[in-house]
Order: C-alpha cells, then sequence, then structure tokens
C-alpha cells in the first residue's frame, strides 16, 4: 500500500479500516475479519421503524461493543424527529452507548436519494437530521467523549449534482456534523473524480471525511487496481479539522442492485483488503478524531 507504516496509537493520522456485512446483526463479520482484516470498524443499519432501538445493546451495532467500533445509522419516523417527538427516545438511545466505545452515529443516511425519489422533503430530512445531530452534541457534552455524528451522502450528488440535493442543500448546519460520509462505487469514479467534491466540501465545513460503503459497482471496472488506487487515494487525502486523512472506510461486501460484493471472495480483492487493513491497523480504542 502506498504511503507505508501504519499509525502511531491515539495519532490523528489513524484510519479505521471496516466493513459492511451482509448480515445486519453482524453474524458473517469474523468469517469477513479472518478473510481481510484485522477490521477495526463495522457499519450497520436499523431498519425503517416508528421509533428508536430501546438501547444501544438491542440495536444492530451493540455487538461491536468491546470488539471494535461501530458506524451506526438508523430510520426512525423522519416526521417524528423533525418534531420533537422522538427526543425522549433518542437520549435514551444516546446515552446507553456505553461512554468508552467508539461510535458514528447518524439517520437516514444517503438521503440525497431517497429525497429525488420523494420519500421525503429536503426541509424535513434537514430538520430532523439538525435535531439528531443537536442531541448527539448533547450527550457528548455529558462525557461521551467517544461519539461522533457523520452525515452520510453519495458521491453521485458531488459528481451530478443536482438542485435541491446537493451537498450544500444538505447541510444541516455548521457544529452538528463531526465527520462526512460519502459513499463510492467504481462505475461513478476513481480517486480525485470520485471523493473529490466531497472532501472538498468537508474542507469548506473544516471537518475530516470518511467512507461508510466502498466497493465495485455492479457495472465499471472490476481491475483490482481500482481498490488499490482508492486506498492510495484514501491514506494519504485529508479534508478538513485536524485529521490528517480519511477516518474510516468500509468495504461494501454485500450483494445489491447496484453494487458487487467487494471484497466478496475475489482473491485479488481481498488481498487488496488485508493489505490495507494490516498495513494501516490501529488500535479503535485509541482513536481521536
Amino acid at each position: 500500500v502506498p504511503g507505508g507504516g501504519g499509525p502511531q496509537p491515539g495519532s490523528r493520522d489513524a484510519i479505521l479500516w471496516g466493513v459492511c456485512p451482509t448480515n445486519l446483526s453482524g453474524s458473517d463479520t469474523a468469517a469477513k475479519d479472518a478473510s481481510y482484516g484485522p477490521l477495526t470498524l463495522r457499519r450497520s443499519y436499523q431498519p425503517e421503524a416508528p421509533g428508536m432501538p430501546a438501547s444501544w445493546a438491542a440495536c444492530n451495532a451493540g455487538v461491536d461493543v468491546g470488539v471494535r467500533a461501530s458506524a451506526w445509522s438508523g430510520k426512525p419516523s423522519i416526521s417524528s424527529v423533525a418534531n420533537g417527538t422522538l427526543d425522549g427516545q433518542i437520549l435514551t438511545f444516546l446515552r446507553s452507548i456505553p461512554k468508552s466505545h467508539l461510535a458514528f452515529v447518524s439517520i437516514w443516511h444517503e438521503p440525497d436519494g431517497k429525497i429525488k425519489d420523494g420519500l421525503f422533503s429536503l426541509s424535513t430530512y434537514k430538520q430532523a437530521f439538525a435535531r439528531f445531530c443537536g442531541l448527539v452534541q448533547q450527550v457528548k457534552s455529558e462525557g461521551w467523549d467517544h461519539l461522533y455524528t457523520f452525515q452520510c451522502v453519495t458521491t453521485w450528488s458531488g459528481t451530478n449534482p443536482s438542485p435541491g440535493t446537493t451537498y450544500a442543500d444538505l447541510w444541516p448546519g455548521d457544529g452538528l456534523v463531526d465527520v462526512y460520509g460519502l459513499d463510492g462505487y467504481s462505475h461513478v469514479g476513481s480517486r480525485e473524480t470520485l471523493w473529490g467534491p466531497g472532501v472538498q466540501f468537508a474542507l469548506s465545513k473544516n471537518i475530516p471525511w470518511c467512507i461508510p460503503e466502498i466497493g465495485y459497482g455492479a457495472t465499471g471496472t472490476t481491475s483490482v487496481s481500482w481498490m488499490n488506487d482508492q486506498i492510495d487515494y484514501i491514506v494519504n487525502t485529508a479534508a478538513g479539522g485536524q485529521h490528517t486523512r480519511c477516518a474510516f472506510a468500509c468495504w461494501f461486501d454485500v450483494p445489491g442492485p447496484i453494487s458487487t460484493p467487494t471484497p466478496g471472495t475475489n482473491p485479488d480483492w481481498i488481498a487488496a483488503a488485508r493489505a490495507a487493513s494490516q498495513t494501516w491497523f490501529t488500535d479503535y480504542t485509541a482513536f481521536v478524531l
């Protein structure tokens, strides 16, 4: 992996390499860790529901505690979040996260696509996401020093922006988002053409960037050189804030309508992912953003 040499524990040049596994509960994570780990973070989603999970232990990220960091997003009723009805549930949920556990949290990831599809309006999303992030910031101030918010958008909205779903349109306001998340795939681009617009937006907001999902598209290149090019870009590119490179990146190892499991079972892809995990391994308990 270009760049060489892993980061020192507790330094702001650490990157967490992780996975979004097929099983939402994480039952297949150990096998993926054995294949191309050590994986220090897991991406998980909560199915759409009227409210929030009863606790962190009860949600799809609960199994990560004591094992790896979490990048979690939920789908509570967006109108109920926006109007404040779920404030109490959100606070209870956030305060149930062990204070020692490194957790990145969000709601309604990839809102750009959902707004385009008419699932909800831009105004409802911004009101809900701002309220959720504000509650997270409140809990952080109460002593949850390893809790961070992330906004998760697609690289497509950076490379092919359209009115109403640009990065600027979706922004909930300054002081709410701790790290800017970009989901990107090979059919959209590579290196600067893929990640550059989002990295520049994060730079303009003076916050670091992260990648909740990265993988090959169902169409486009499947050459292992694409993975190696992204790894090189990820470990050598900073956005804003004090972090010196991408904060975390999760391989999207899931069958999907527009994606190919990455690294899946391809031996060349697995070798590339394993090299990144091993070269850039860092203790997630010492991670600082």
